[in-house]
């Protein structure tokens, strides 16, 4: 996925980046009117050497994307389901499968915090190029 951005502030070698936010209308905003002019901050290695005010191209591979949106989304939810469904089986009641299947899934946020803080460089994008200096 690679996207432009414009450098609002550089700490040391990391960049935080001002986007365009991607739409889920397929850029017909008009039919929609949610994302007029919205814009996200993302962090990104610096890995070309940009300064405050460059337009550049960041880039984060889509597996990556798929992969930490599926531990992040996909991870919880199946456990929810597979929780209830179990607690419905051990408890013999409703509420035990509620309960069980939401246990279960906050305990799945256990790990996907530990692995965001020992793997969070990993995920950062990368800026690939200067499209145009700034001024």
């Amino acid at each position: 996925m690679i996207r432009t951005g414009l450098i609002k502030k550089l700490h040391g070698n990391i960049a935080d980046v001002e986007i365009q936010r991607s739409t889920a209308c397929g850029d017909n905003c008009a039919s929609c009117g949610l994302c007029n002019g919205r814009t996200a901050i993302v962090k990104a290695a610096n890995a070309a050497g940009a300064a405050e005010g460059d337009t550049v191209m960041i880039d984060m591979a889509d597996k990556k994307v798929l992969g930490a949106a599926f531990l992040v989304y996909i991870v919880p939810l199946v456990l929810l389901v597979a929780g209830y469904f179990i607690g419905n089986a051990l408890f013999k009641t409703e509420l035990g499968g509620i309960i069980t299947g939401f246990l279960l899934m906050l305990l799945s946020f256990l790990p996907i915090i530990f692995i965001d803080r020992r793997s969070r460089q990993r995920y950062l994008p990368k800026i690939t190029g200067i499209v145009k200096a700034g001024a």
